[in-house]
C-alpha cells in the first residue's frame, strides 16, 4: 500500500519533467461537505480537506485531460439538531487518484467529469454522543473504492482557477456480497459517499 502510494507521487511530480512543453502542473486545496447515503441521516453536515497535486494537458483547443493526486477527509455527521444515539457518524481519510475530462466553455469557464479511484488510509465511526464505535461491531469499510465526479471551473485569472465538484461513490464504501438481482445490481451493507468539494487550484 506505502509502496503504491509513493509510485503514485513519484509519476505524478515526474509527469512536468518528462515533457515540460506538454504537461502543467500545480497544486490544489479546498473544502468537502460530504455525507454517506444509507446510513439514516442525511444532510451535507459533515465538513472535510481537500488537498494535492495536479497534471494536465491540453489535447485540443477545447479540451484538456487532468490527473489529480488528492489527499481527502469526509464522511457524515448528524443534523445539529439529532442527538439519536444510534446514528453512527462516519470519518474517513484517503488518497484519491481522478482522472478528469475538462471542456472548455470559454476561456474562463470549464466543465469536468471523471473517474476518482480512492484508496481508504484511516475509518472511525463515532456516536453524537461521542463514544467511538467498536470496529468489529459493523461491517468494514472497503480499502479500495471508485467514485464519479462532474463540475464546473472558473478561472479567476491565468493560474488562479475555483472548481466546484459533485462526487458519488459508484461502490458501496463497505465490504460485503453483491448480486443482479431481478436486472438490478445489489449490494450488501450498501452505503455511498455523497459529497461536494470547493476546490482552489494554482498552475506552476
Amino acid at each position: 500500500m506505502k509502496k503504491l502510494i509513493l509510485f503514485v507521487i513519484v509519476f505524478f511530480c515526474s509527469l512536468p519533467i518528462l515533457n515540460a512543453q506538454e504537461f502543467k502542473a500545480g497544486i490544489l486545496s479546498g473544502v468537502i461537505a460530504s455525507q454517506v447515503d444509507g446510513d439514516f441521516m442525511s444532510g451535507y453536515y459533515k465538513a472535510g480537506f481537500a488537498g494535492g497535486l495536479f497534471v494536465y494537458r491540453d489535447v485540443s483547443p477545447a479540451s484538456r485531460i487532468q490527473g489529480e493526486l488528492v489527499y481527502s477527509t469526509k464522511g457524515s455527521r448528524c443534523a445539529p439538531k439529532n442527538t439519536n444515539p444510534d446514528f453512527l457518524q462516519v470519518t474517513t481519510s484517503s488518497i484519491d487518484l481522478s482522472l478528469i475530462y475538462i471542456y472548455k466553455v470559454s476561456e474562463s469557464l470549464n466543465f469536468r467529469i471523471g473517474l476518482t479511484p480512492s484508496a481508504l488510509l484511516t475509518s472511525k465511526e463515532e456516536r453524537p454522543t461521542g463514544v467511538v464505535q467498536n470496529p468489529d461491531d459493523a461491517p468494514a469499510f472497503r480499502k479500495f473504492g471508485i467514485l464519479g465526479l462532474a463540475g464546473v471551473s472558473y478561472n479567476l485569472s491565468q493560474k488562479l482557477s475555483l472548481t466546484w465538484s459533485y462526487n458519488y461513490s459508484l461502490l458501496s464504501i463497505r465490504s460485503g456480497s453483491s448480486e443482479i438481482y431481478y436486472m438490478s445490481y445489489k449490494e450488501q451493507n450498501a452505503q455511498y459517499h455523497n459529497y461536494m468539494a470547493f476546490i482552489l487550484s494554482y498552475t506552476f
